[in-house]
């Protein structure tokens, strides 16, 4: 059932990513809606859960909208997953404060690692200035922080229910 759940929300990642590259094409860059579902994954379903939804996600976002070498958000969103995914099992990240910090760190370092990959394999890479980081990491944390509690919020009612 959660393989279901990560598929739905990667196609909803999709969706809204298409969306906003077809009305705000300079502001589709600010935001990475499959980010969200990367971190969501690793922080409730562990470095596996993580790790696999990474894959699934930065591959569709590389099919979908990458360039000529496909696998970088791939691999990007992969190590971002397991890390993710990993500090949640060691440390106490359900509070809003800490997934706030996860959530800007992560954009931090999905930008950069992506940039640094994309150097590795000579392909051009898009790049934001330490403006441009800060804006997307806040964008990303701020939406974050409502999409999350809005489903924490969800979860426990079907739960109360069952």
């Amino acid at each position: 059932m959660r393989a279901f759940w990560t598929a739905l929300a990667i196609l909803g990642a999709l969706l809204l990513q298409t969306a906003l590259g077809r009305l705000l094409p300079m502001q589709a860059r600010v935001f990475d809606p499959f980010l969200l579902v990367v971190v969501y994954c690793g922080l409730t379903g562990g470095e596996t859960h993580g790790m696999l939804a990474g894959a699934a996600a930065g591959w569709v976002q590389d099919v979908h909208f990458g360039g000529r070498i496909l696998g970088l958000s791939g691999l990007t969103k992969l190590l971002l997953g397991f890390t993710v995914g990993i500090g949640s099992t060691r440390f106490h990240l359900g509070e809003p404060a800490a997934r706030l910090l996860v959530l800007m760190v992560a954009t931090l370092a999905d930008a950069l690692l992506y940039g640094e990959l994309a150097q590795v394999f000579d392909v051009q890479a898009y790049a934001l200035s330490p403006l441009g980081l800060l804006t997307r990491a806040a964008v990303n944390a701020a939406v974050g922080m409502v999409l999350f509690e809005t489903m924490d919020r969800q979860l426990r009612r079907w739960a109360a229910r069952a």
